[in-house]
C-alpha cells in the first residue's frame, strides 16, 4: 500500500545529509491539517482549489486581446467591402455605357420601324382604294350577271326535267325488257324441259340429259326440269346422282307429289325400303288423288311382307283410278299366292 507524503514535509529531501531516510509521512487525523470530514489533507485542498483556478484563468480569453484582434478582422472587411464597392462601382459604370448605347441602337430602330410603317400604311390607304374601285366594278359586274344567272337556272331546271323524263322512260324501257328476256328464257327453258321429256321416252338418255341441264341454266327455280333429270340419272344406273336432283326439286317446290313418288320409287328398287314407304307417304300427303302413289306404295308393303297394307293399298289405288291395272294386278297376285297357300 502506498503511503501518502505530507505537503508540508514535501519540500524535505528523502535523506539527511548523513544518508538516513527522513520521515515524511502524512499523520493523517494526528496531524492539525487534517480535514476530518472531507477524510484529506487541508493543505492540499487548498493547493488543488489553486491549481483548479490558475488553470481556469488561463483558459479564461483576455478581453483587451480579443478586442484588437476584431478591430484587426473589422478593418480587413471594410477594406475588403470598399475594393468590393469600388469594383461593382466600374461594372455598373461599363453597364451604363453598354445600355446607354444599346438605347440608342434601339432609338434609331424604333425610328426605322416607324418609317416603315408610315410606308406600309401609305401602301395599304393605296389598296384599299383600288380594291374599293374593284368592288365598285365587281357589283355592277353581278348585278348585270343577275338576268344571266336566272336564265341559266331556268335553263338548267328544264334540262334537269328532261332528264329525268329520259331516265324515267329508260328505267320503264330496262324494266320491260327485262320482263322480256324473263319470259324468253322460260319460254326456252320450258322448249328444252318438252325436248328432254321427248328424248327420254324415246330413249335418248343423253340428249334428254342435257336439255333437262339447259333448261335448269336458263331457270334455276325450275324444279320439274330438276325432277326430270332425276329420271334420267336415275335410268342411267347414277343413284346419288338422281336423289340428289330429285332433292333439289323438293327443295324449290316441296310440295311436288311427283318428286317424293319418284324418289319412293328410286329408294324402292334399291330395296330401300323404309325410306320408299316414307317418299310414297308424302306424295299422298301433298296429292290425295295419286293413284299411282298407293300402288307403288302397295308394291313396297308386299316386297316387305306386310301383304294386308300392301291389299289396303292396291284398293285405295282403285278406287281413286278403276283402271289402274298396276293396282289390279298386284290385288290379283295376292289372291293367287293366298289360294296356293
Amino acid at each position: 500500500m502506498n503511503t501518502m507524503i505530507c505537503p508540508m514535509l514535501s519540500a524535505l529531501k528523502p535523506v539527511d545529509d548523513q544518508g538516513r531516510p527522513v520521515n515524511r509521512e502524512c499523520i493523517f487525523e494526528g496531524c492539525r491539517f487534517f480535514n476530518r470530514e472531507q477524510k484529506d489533507c487541508n493543505l492540499m485542498i487548498g493547493s488543488r482549489a489553486m491549481v483548479r483556478a490558475a488553470a481556469e484563468a488561463a483558459a479564461r480569453p483576455d478581453p483587451a486581446k480579443d478586442l484588437l484582434r476584431s478591430s484587426q478582422e473589422l478593418q480587413g472587411e471594410v477594406r475588403q467591402a470598399g475594393q468590393a464597392s469600388l469594383q461593382r462601382i466600374a461594372s455598373l459604370e461599363g453597364g451604363m455605357a453598354e445600355i446607354g448605347a444599346a438605347v440608342a441602337r434601339l432609338a434609331s430602330q424604333v425610328a426605322a420601324i416607324t418609317d416603315m410603317q408610315q410606308k406600309v400604311a401609305d401602301r395599304l390607304l393605296e389598296e384599299i382604294s383600288l380594291l374599293t374601285a374593284t368592288s365598285a366594278k365587281a357589283e355592277q359586274a353581278v348585278g348585270a350577271l343577275g338576268p344571266r344567272v336566272e336564265r341559266a337556272e331556268e335553263a338548267m331546271r328544264a334540262i334537269g326535267e328532261s332528264h329525268k323524263s329520259v331516265m324515267e322512260a329508260l328505267e320503264a324501257r330496262q324494266e320491260r325488257d327485262q320482263v322480256e328476256l324473263e319470259r324468253r328464257k322460260r319460254d326456252e327453258a320450258l322448249e328444252c324441259n318438252n325436248r328432254g321429256v321427248a328424248l327420254y321416252y324415246r330413249g335418248a338418255l343423253d340428249g334428254a340429259l342435257e336439255a333437262f341441264r339447259k333448261a335448269l341454266d336458263l331457270r334455276h327455280d325450275y324444279a320439274e326440269a330438276s325432277n326430270n333429270m332425276g329420271l334420267v340419272l336415275s335410268k342411267q344406273g347414277r343413284e346419288k346422282e338422281a336423289v340428289a336432283a330429285f332433292q333439289r326439286a323438293l327443295t324449290l317446290d316441296p310440295k311436288m307429289a311427283e318428286t317424293y313418288n319418284n324418289l319412293g320409287f328410286l329408294y324402292h328398287t334399291t330395296a330401300q325400303f323404309e325410306q320408299a314407304v316414307q317418299m310414297f307417304g308424302r306424295a299422298i300427303e301433298n296429292a290425295t288423288d295419286s293413284s299411282v302413289a298407293y300402288t307403288n306404295l302397295g308394291n313396297t308393303f308386299y316386297a316387305m311382307k306386310q301383304a294386308d297394307k300392301a291389299v289396303d293399298a292396291w284398293r285405295r289405288a282403285v278406287e281413286l283410278d278403276p283402271l289402274n291395272e298396276s293396282a289390279r294386278r298386284g290385288l290379283r297376285m295376292f289372291q293367287q299366292d293366298a289360294a296356293a297357300n
